[in-house]
């Protein structure tokens, strides 16, 4: 272990302290594989040593088009030990979103697997940069395929390769997931991602005894900095779900005693509707930690009746780590639709928005309850957009990172969310903040999920469109929703939905997050 603790470190502790605990689980059943935290360490050394061995050293970009895998943990932590930067990638993507990644972040090498074999295979032919093309399966390796990752690392040694790295050089590239857009690469730095660690500890009250089950992608800043490598520092057990699959999951919290995992609102709802919440034995289950929207109280009570597992609430984004603000389990019905206090060893204000297209001013406030721009600064903050001086200059004005969401703090300093500041609807000189809408159609029974959008309108500029996925069975048409919230004096007048879509799903990235962009082009 270095003298300044950088992420490859994070295993040292317990690999010598902890040794013989077991540190990761993958698989469910006769394919289920289990290390040590010494099995761990020494096979993360062996993926460093094969990494050099091709050449890939201090500040190259190593990507991964990965599922939640064991090759995607030993890469991450061996490209951190070399100084080398890692670039999760969406499992998801077509073959010209990959390239398009793989070329603006000049990756040195991708490793991939027989799942995503065919994507890319066309993406290798747009993105000649890429020169090592790393397959991490076991089956033989596609004829494209440059070099095969089992055979890399075996025979390597299990020492640490001694390469000297320093905590404020780069260890994580993430894309952005393109909500509003073409993806951006956030800049993380060994540092930033050690202090986020910190603050989840606290914020999770995470220990050594936390078994923790990982349902979200890896790949997505939620997932794997808020709850796997937090809970990889204190040595706690790791347990991978390839894929969200709501029944294995709750298998898997039978089976291997889980205490904690990360959950998007939506696979909280998949999870509760699914009949092995009824049916497993959960009580190990201490702490769910969900993110990317508030929880609607309806499910919140659900929960509280079938689980009964703690609820933490977190609000934040790729740039700053992405906790930016807590929401406790005490929290959860007394501040529901709030994202709660700000973060240990943050600072968070909301500022006017200027009538100009400069950045928003940190120096001027708003007042309780006054809608804003939020800002946050912080030790988990980003180094930066990668080959974006335009963007950094805007999303880091005055020292502050600028969210680009809406919202507005009461009287208590809660943090409460309206909506992105590109999501905001202008209808006959009216501000709606489509959260509102969307948080008093989801009280409705036939409602399954809404997402709300501004949509042109000869008369009136914009007006409010709701794009609606009913639940199994049930039924609603436009008049019935409306009269649901003309009758509970839920919404005010214009800002109820002039335009009803029912649709089957809703798009959504591999986190659960809405592309409402998407929703524009239907």
């Amino acid at each position: 272990m270095s003298h300044v603790l950088t992420l490859g470190d994070t295993l040292s502790w317990p690999a010598r302290y902890l040794p013989r605990k077991i540190a990761l689980v993958a698989g469910v059943g006769p394919s289920r594989r289990t290390w040590t935290y010494a099995e761990l360490d020494a096979q993360v050394n062996r993926h460093a040593h094969a990494l050099l061995s091709i050449g890939v050293g201090h500040g190259d970009v190593v990507a991964a088009f990965l599922y939640n895998t064991p090759a995607f943990v030993f890469s991450m932590l061996a490209a951190a030990r070399v100084g080398a930067i890692f670039n999760p990638i969406n499992y998801r993507l077509a073959a010209q979103e990959l390239a398009f990644i793989l070329e603006d972040g000049k990756a040195s090498a991708l490793l991939f697997e027989q799942e995503g074999c065919a994507v890319v295979e066309k993406a290798a032919e747009l993105a000649p940069g890429t020169t090592r093309w790393i397959y991490a399966d076991p089956e033989p390796a596609p004829a494209f395929a440059t070099h095969h990752l089992a055979t890399l690392a075996a025979g390597q040694p299990q020492d640490a390769p001694g390469i000297a790295v320093d905590e404020n050089d780069p260890c994580i590239l993430m894309y952005t997931s393109g909500t509003t857009g073409r993806p951006k690469g956030v800049l993380h730095t060994h540092r930033s991602k050690l202090a986020h660690n910190a603050m989840m500890h606290q914020a999770m009250t995470l220990s050594r005894e936390d078994v923790g089950l990982s349902i979200a992608p890896l790949n997505h800043t939620a997932e794997l900095h808020t709850s796997f490598l937090p809970r990889l520092q204190l040595g706690a057990t790791q347990v991978l779900q390839r894929r969200f699959d709501a029944g294995e999951a709750w298998q898997l919290v039978e089976a291997e005693n889980v205490t904690h995992f990360f959950a998007a609102p939506t696979m909280v709802g998949m999870m509760l509707n699914h009949p092995d919440a009824h049916t497993r034995d959960v009580s190990s289950l201490r702490l769910v930690e969900y993110g990317g929207a508030s929880m609607a109280p309806h499910l919140i009570r659900e929960w509280d009746r079938v689980v009964g597992a703690g609820l933490v609430q977190v609000y934040g984004t790729t740039e700053m780590g992405p906790c930016m603000s807590v929401l406790y389990p005490h929290e959860q019905l007394s501040h529901a639709g709030s994202a709660g206090l700000p973060s240990l060893n943050h600072d968070l204000v909301v500022a006017v928005l200027r009538e100009d297209d400069a950045p928003t001013d940190p120096a001027r406030p708003c007042a309780p309850g006054e809608v804003g721009e939020i800002l946050v600064r912080g030790p988990c903050m980003m180094a930066g957009y990668l080959n974006r001086p335009d963007a950094n200059a805007r999303a880091l004005a005055h020292g502050w990172y600028h969210t680009g969401d809406l919202g507005s703090l009461d009287e208590d300093g809660y943090l409460w969310v309206r909506d992105r500041i590109d999501y905001m609807i202008n209808s006959g000189a009216e501000n709606v903040y489509p959260r509102e809408v969307e948080d008093a159609l989801i009280e409705h029974a036939a409602v399954l999920e809404v997402a709300v959008i501004g949509e042109a309108d000869a008369t009136w500029g914009q007006v409010v469109g709701a794009y609606v996925v009913l639940k199994p069975g049930a039924q609603a048409t436009a008049a019935l929703l409306d009269g649901f919230l003309v009758h509970g004096d839920r919404l005010a007048a214009y800002k109820r939905p002039r335009r009803y879509h029912f649709v089957d799903a809703l798009p959504k990235t591999t986190s659960g997050k809405i592309q409402k962009h998407l929703l524009r082009r239907t």
